[in-house]
């Protein structure tokens, strides 16, 4: 019971933002109330946390994007590394399969010369 009634007071006490109409008619009373300057000077500053608003929502995506840039060029580096190591190693196999071949070759004549030598 006492997290329904939590949860009511919440939803009751939650923040709701104020209608267009309410803020047209609170410039209007104000209007009336203090002269059409001070209605101005209130209009003026609701423009600049609108247009803060979005400065900021701006630098915020010009960031994530900076961010995401960085992180494509990096992956894009590492795999660059990746395939130049994968084609030294292939390279490396490649001259220690010619040696081993060399070697083999060798070996082979040398037994041969050998047997012929020994009569066999």
């Amino acid at each position: 019971m006492s997290e329904d009634f939590e949860s009511q007071l919440r939803a009751a006490l939650r923040p709701v933002a104020p209608s267009d109409d309410f803020t047209q008619d609170l410039i209007a009373r104000m209007t009336a109330a203090q002269g059409p300057q001070s209605a101005q000077r209130a209009l003026n500053r609701q423009r600049r946390g609108a247009s803060a608003g979005w400065f900021a929502a701006a630098a915020a995506a010009s960031l994530l994007i900076a961010v995401g840039v960085q992180q494509h060029l990096r992956q894009q580096h590492d795999r660059a590394q990746g395939l130049e190591a994968r084609r030294q190693v292939i390279e490396a196999l490649r001259v220690t399969s010619q040696k081993l071949d060399l070697a083999y070759q060798a070996i082979k004549s040398q037994s041969s010369s050998l047997d012929d030598e020994q009569g066999v």
